[in-house]
């Protein structure tokens, strides 16, 4: 069952509905850099002019150090 928006919730009838918008958030985001709100798809903030931060991703260093550690003292205890 479809249902139609509610128009008297003051919202786009061709955006988002409210209960999407308390269930995905805000199409907002702060600022890292000067702390305004600015649209979550923009590359820069309008208001300071810097780039957003990349996410996060990969692994970390540490961990990456790690396992080559790891690997490196398998090898040698293999080869001598």
């Amino acid at each position: 069952m479809q249902q139609t928006p509610d128009f008297d919730e003051g919202l786009d009838p061709d955006g988002p509905s409210a209960s999407d918008l308390d269930q995905f958030g805000s199409e907002f985001m702060p600022c890292p850099h000067c702390g305004e709100e600015y649209y979550d798809q923009a590359e820069v903030c309008p208001h300071c002019g810097l780039p957003r931060e990349a996410e996060s991703g990969g692994m970390p260093v540490w961990a990456i150090a790690t396992t080559v550690l790891v690997l490196l003292a398998f090898v040698m205890f293999w080869v001598f």
